[in-house]
């Protein structure tokens, strides 16, 4: 019981400054990310798995693990959608951003 009393003592010691200082921290800026980077990236690296996956898929067939392979093309064909839906709506902020 101790403890918890010299917790107490301390918190009632700390100044309101300094208590609002560790409660409140100060505010970052939001970043200006459109996601475009983030979506060639990771479509790139669906395209390089499907090709090693490709050089492989004698040895997938031997494992009856061919679906890789139909996986690493939804990657791909899902990136390409989302490429062309960041693109878009980085242009339509750009737009926007230059109107007003």
């Amino acid at each position: 019981m101790r403890c918890f009393a010299d917790q107490l003592r301390y918190a009632a010691e700390v100044s309101e400054s300094e208590q609002k200082a560790v409660s409140d921290p100060p505010e970052a800026a939001p970043l200006d990310v459109d996601g475009v980077g983030a979506v060639v990236i990771g479509t790139a690296l669906w395209a390089v798995a499907l090709v090693v996956l490709v050089l492989f898929r004698n040895k997938l067939a031997e494992t009856d693990s061919q679906w890789w392979i139909t996986v690493a093309v939804a990657g791909v064909v899902l990136g390409l959608l989302g490429l062309l839906y960041t693109t878009r709506r980085r242009a339509a902020y750009r737009k926007s951003r230059t109107d007003s």
